[in-house]
């Protein structure tokens, strides 16, 4: 298979997972999707190994890593000043604070991941120190991530229940003027 065949071919399953996508969640099923991608993933795993030709070198990897590293950072600095925002604004709609813990806790995930990631491929050797630190690091990072998601969720909040807005928990803000269907 050439490199042009396959690049063709990868198109095509793009606008076919597309579809299959997007007619899922009109639909409400979203095994359909998920299936599909995992299908079209390894396909196209086995079919890029059947390309004869060079399909990238060492620039295109060196060009990946810095413009991937750059936009972790660009991601990193936009996800923690609009969180800071939607936090700032949580008495406004309560819903914010959700977005603003999200936006907070996918950016220190995709952090560690990153570091995680990063030490494998640099050959982190582990000794028996280095591996006590990594899993008491690890330990507390999940600790902090469930004390903060229990105490600073949105437990105390309005439920809408049988046309009127009942509080759940002891509120900061009062009860929403709009009704829910």
């Amino acid at each position: 298979m050439t490199l042009g065949q396959y690049r063709w071919i990868k198109l095509v399953f793009i606008i076919v997972i597309a579809i299959i996508v997007s007619q899922s969640i009109i639909f409400k099923n979203y095994l359909i999707p998920i299936t599909s991608l995992i299908v079209s993933s390894l396909l196209l795993i086995y079919l890029r190994r059947q390309v004869k030709e060079v399909i990238a070198d060492e620039r295109d990897y060196a060009i990946g890593g810095k413009s991937a590293f750059l936009a972790l950072q660009i991601y990193s600095w936009v996800a923690v000043i609009g969180m800071l925002i939607f936090y700032a604004f949580r008495d406004f709609n309560p819903a914010y604070e959700s977005i603003g813990l999200t936006l907070a806790f996918s950016t220190c995930f995709l952090m560690f991941l990153f570091g995680v990631i990063f030490r494998y491929y640099s050959k982190f050797s582990l000794t028996n120190k280095k591996l006590l630190y990594i899993i008491l690091i690890s330990v507390l990072f999940f600790v902090v991530a469930i004390f903060t998601l229990r105490f600073f969720s949105g437990e105390d909040n309005w439920i809408y229940v049988n046309g009127n807005w009942t509080e759940h928990g002891h509120s900061d803000f009062p009860a929403p003027s709009f009704e829910c269907e």
